[in-house]
């Protein structure tokens, strides 16, 4: 951002994005004036799940464990991202993604191995962040928060979450809507991102 001159910006962030714009905006408060944040449980910020849980968390956080192992992941996966991606976006959504959307991203992350690598180093790093959340909670965010969970995924425990280390936190939830808000509700996120975005647009 410092490139493009932006001193300040807006940030919105799904999944492990919801990792990267908390740390962002704990570590430099100066930089953000708005987060939106979807679909995601912040380690070291959220409670952590049960090991031992039933077949639903499994069928859901299995990937947790198998994400952070060194090498053979990347030796299962590599040659079958459509089938261990595929899975993903299957088992994670409310309805069906759109065929070419899903097929874009298994592309994009069977096209290099430093792509499919770099996704499985946030998993590799969790114990770091888990250390380094723990540090941000005790520094609350002040900045407009945006929480969005799909009723079908995560729902309410977004806002939840975020409600842990920030004082001006706004829950969404998308009805009818899985982990992936963009893709199965765009004129919902859309509208909700314009409306909580407009303020920052019209400074």
């Amino acid at each position: 951002m410092d490139s493009l001159r932006h001193q300040r910006f807006a940030l919105v962030g799904h999944d492990v994005g919801m990792w990267t714009g908390y740390a962002l905006a704990a570590d430099h408060p100066d930089r953000l004036d708005r987060l939106v944040v979807a679909e995601a449980a912040i380690p070291g910020l959220s409670p952590s799940p049960p090991l031992f849980g039933g077949q639903e968390a499994n069928d859901h956080l299995w990937h947790f464990a198998f994400n952070p192992l060194t090498d053979v992941n990347e030796q299962l996966v590599s040659g079958r991202e459509q089938l261990y991606f595929g899975l993903q976006f299957a088992t994670k959504s409310a309805k069906p993604l759109p065929d070419n959307a899903v097929q874009h991203y298994v592309d994009t992350l069977a096209a290099d191995p430093e792509a499919l690598r770099s996704g499985f180093e946030f998993y590799r790093a969790l114990d770091t962040t888990i250390a380094q959340n723990q540090k941000r909670r005790t520094r609350r965010l002040s900045l407009p928060v945006l929480a969005i969970g799909g009723a079908e995924n995560m729902g309410t425990s977004v806002g939840e979450t975020m409600k842990l280390g920030a004082d001006d936190v706004e829950s969404l939830v998308l009805p009818e809507c899985g982990d992936y808000p963009a893709e199965e509700a765009p004129e919902a996120m859309l509208t909700a991102l314009t409306a909580f975005l407009a303020p920052y647009r019209d400074r």
